[in-house]
């Protein structure tokens, strides 16, 4: 086969590729389950509305659906990863994100297993270079203007912190930081958890139009960590 013909069917499967990229929707006043529990959680073979970066094997993240609804297990690595699923949903029509999460050991900073979720505000330009572009260029996430990473905080004093931060060649802070749990006596129990996504984006940036706001991502990401450490979700769900 001719080099130049070898290169139209790379093209080919890269067009095809992109075209299969699909997006979770949700009807108004519905609700998603983002692990869906009509089907298997296989980190190795996602429906096309999940995205998947970095290096992730199924000891890293595996799946249960034994107790009726699906338990995935997480567990950092020495490189970052993320598996995210694609979404297309109004902010304020479904502002609420539930879940349960469980942690089997913790670290002196912020736990490197963290749940991320992505917006897009119509007036704004899409980002660059958020955290996860540059982690993993060429990445398949949907385009979007704002990142809010909740995370487990090394202290239990720290929860309800909320902390933007500066993406390197930005000068706006169009990502943040929530605390919504923390400290090592809380590690080793399943806790229920609720935030309100809507209230995060208001204090998080107050100047954007929130009724223009969608929700194009959510997923979870580990970062780089010379430790194993893992973290149990269950029941993560978007809701009004």
């Amino acid at each position: 086969m001719s080099l130049i013909k070898r290169y139209l069917g790379l093209v080919g499967l890269l067009a095809l590729s992109a075209c299969s990229a699909t997006d979770a929707t949700i009807q108004l006043g519905g609700s998603l389950n983002v692990f869906s529990t009509n089907q298997a959680f296989d980190i190795t073979d996602l429906p096309d509305d999940w995205v998947t970066r970095g290096k992730i094997s199924k000891r890293a993240v595996s799946a249960t659906s034994a107790l009726g609804s699906t338990t995935v297990s997480v567990t950092s690595a020495p490189k970052p990863y993320l598996f995210a699923r694609r979404i297309q949903a109004s902010l304020l029509a479904t502002p609420y994100l539930s879940w349960r999460w469980k942690l089997q050991s913790g670290s002196q900073g912020n736990h490197p297993i963290r749940i991320v979720i992505g917006f897009s505000e119509g007036g704004a330009a899409p980002i660059e270079r958020s955290t996860f572009t540059q982690l993993f260029p060429g990445s398949a996430l949907p385009r979007h203007d704002r990142v809010l990473t909740l995370l487990w905080a090394p202290s239990a004093l720290m929860r309800g912190n909320l902390e933007p931060i500066a993406v390197s060649g930005k000068s706006k802070k169009l990502e943040a930081h929530y605390a919504v749990r923390g400290g090592a006596e809380n590690i080793g129990f399943w806790w229920p958890e609720t935030v309100d996504l809507a209230s995060l984006y208001k204090s998080s940036w107050p100047t954007d139009t929130q009724s223009s706001v969608q929700v194009r991502f959510i997923g979870v990401t580990s970062a780089a960590s010379k430790f194993r450490m893992t973290a149990f979700f269950s029941d993560l769900r978007l809701s009004r």
